[in-house]
């Protein structure tokens, strides 16, 4: 008997947290809402705080392999789709608002023309016209996505050293920068500004790696994420709104304040990425299912171009005349679709994987038939035909039955795959098949039992005993209390315990007689 070719064994591989890409898709979409309807209560859903904190927890992982090849590889990822991005509107700014020497910043400044650099590596906000700016706008994340990433390394190292030292780290210097003591001028100021806001969610993604988060008591968890967010409540309440009241703006916006913003962000954030649920309720929704998947596998493409598709949306609805809110919105997440389809798959090539329009396609396993001879057609059917004549549903060598379940036919009284082993995946379940235990997997030669080495002899799976041997008649006289006696006594018994025959001499009589 051939033996069987054991399998090296496969790595554990560790599934998605379907929670953690449910609240990235929930912050994609409260980013888009909110660019869309402005509401000032948005921004207190700190969407960007979460954004920033999931990408903390995946660099962790990837650091822990190695540390270089990491940023390397995410800067690998993003680079091509911020190229992309350029490619498309820097062409159509300089058509619209002529060469790069005339675009202005926000002051009205000239912006220098060796920042557009900065769209090749963006280190800087990438410049731009005051026409496009609603487009690269959004580019922030991206500069700031790429420090952390640089900034990873290093940052872990000390994290896992003294961890609460390095939280307290940015929410010193966003202080020194409200009272002014640490200048954030320059183009290099808004990149410093922007980092240290959100340091503090990218620092809960390396706890929450580390199981930081998780070790708390929920009481300890809830006393310091709430006392942090109030206390970027409290800033706001004073300091925080005074630049909003000299210039008239909206009083108690959250992003009024960078150090409000990050309090803030920061603590609700560290309660949020304590809870865990292994969502196994999505599997019961395929279409929510496969839209979680998607907003996490195009998250980039729908974030560089969602503002793209609320301006076409308004500017379109507005030149026929259909205001509401329910005729643009929609329309604009339509334009977010096309923008997925056309362009979603540069993320694949620059991740390496294989090029697809709309991700989270469910495939279905490689089916390999091997027939069992060439000559007959009927020899490929995957279930064999049935003998006729007595037995037919089985017939006389059949490896699935009753027969073969007791092992009469089968060599060494084996007939099924070793104990322990796996059943192969059966292509023919709810086909219109035989039950299970009709099928011929038994005969497979993936399943031959294999020689004990110990003992010559195969190593029987004890869910497939053969038949035991026929049992000898039980003998109810064993030979040791004497032979077998072959007719009952005729003598009465006789003893202290029996009746004297004598005693009943008409009994006796009538025994005699008959």
């Amino acid at each position: 008997m051939s033996g069987i070719a054991v399998a090296p064994k496969a790595a554990a591989v560790k599934g998605r947290d379907r929670y953690l890409d449910t609240l990235r898709a929930v912050a994609i979409i409260r980013v888009v809402t909110y660019h869309a309807f402005g509401f000032a209560w948005f921004p207190w859903f700190p969407a960007m705080g979460i954004m920033f904190a999931l990408a903390g927890t995946l660099m962790v992982r990837s650091i822990d392999k190695s540390p270089l090849q990491a940023v390397k590889n995410r800067y690998r990822r993003l680079l091509p789709v911020v190229w992309a991005f350029g490619a498309i509107w820097i062409p159509l700014m300089i058509w619209h608002d002529g060469a790069p020497s005339y675009w202005v910043d926000a002051d009205g400044d000239p912006i220098p023309v060796w920042q557009l650099v900065f769209w090749l590596l963006p280190v800087s906000d990438p410049p731009g016209s005051e026409w496009g700016e609603t487009a690269w706008g959004v580019l922030w994340y991206l500069k700031t996505y790429l420090w952390f990433v640089a900034l990873s390394p290093l940052l872990l190292k000390a994290f896992r050293k003294a961890p609460w030292v390095v939280f307290a780290v940015p929410f010193a210097l966003l202080v020194l920068a409200e009272f002014g003591i640490l200048p954030l001028e320059d183009w290099w100021g808004s990149a410093l500004n922007d980092v240290l806001v959100y340091l503090g969610c990218w620092l809960i993604g390396f706890a929450h790696a580390e199981g930081i988060i998780k070790r708390l008591p929920l009481p300890a968890l809830f006393a310091i994420g709430g006392a942090v967010a109030l206390a970027g409540i409290a800033w706001l309440a004073g300091p925080g709104n005074a630049q909003a009241l000299e210039e008239g703006q909206q009083t108690w916006f959250v992003e009024n304040s960078s150090l409000t913003l990050a309090l803030y962000s920061f603590g609700v954030v560290f309660i949020l990425m304590r809870y865990s649920s292994r969502m196994e309720w999505l599997q019961r929704h395929r279409v929510i299912d496969r839209i979680i998947t998607i907003f996490n596998s195009r998250a980039v493409t729908i974030y560089l171009w969602h503002n793209a598709a609320l301006a076409l949306a308004l500017g379109f609805t507005d030149r026929i005349g259909l205001y509401p809110w329910y005729v643009w919105f929609p329309l604009a997440w339509a334009l977010i679709g096309v923008a997925v389809l056309l362009f979603g798959w540069i993320e694949d090539v620059a991740a390496r994987r294989k090029p697809e329009l709309v991700p989270g396609k469910t495939r279905a396993p490689a089916i390999s038939v091997q027939p069992s001879s060439p000559t007959t057609p009927e020899s490929a059917s995957p279930v064999a035909a049935a003998p006729a004549g007595p037995g037919a549903r089985y017939g006389p060598d059949a490896s699935y039955g009753p027969r073969a379940r007791h092992g009469s036919e089968a060599p060494n009284g084996q007939t099924g795959p070793p104990h322990g082993a796996e059943r192969p995946y059966d292509p023919y379940a709810g086909a219109g098949q035989p039950p299970r235990h009709a099928r011929p997997y038994r005969r497979d030669p993936r399943y031959d039992v294999p020689q004990d080495p110990a003992y010559g002899v195969p190593q029987h799976d004890p869910r497939h005993r053969p038949a035991p041997p026929p049992r000898a008649p039980r003998n109810p006289y064993p030979p040791e209390y004497g032979a077998v006696p072959r007719s009952r006594p005729t003598e009465p018994r006789r003893g202290p315990d029996y009746p004297d025959p004598d005693d009943y001499p008409d009994r006796n009589r009538n025994r005699t007689q008959r």
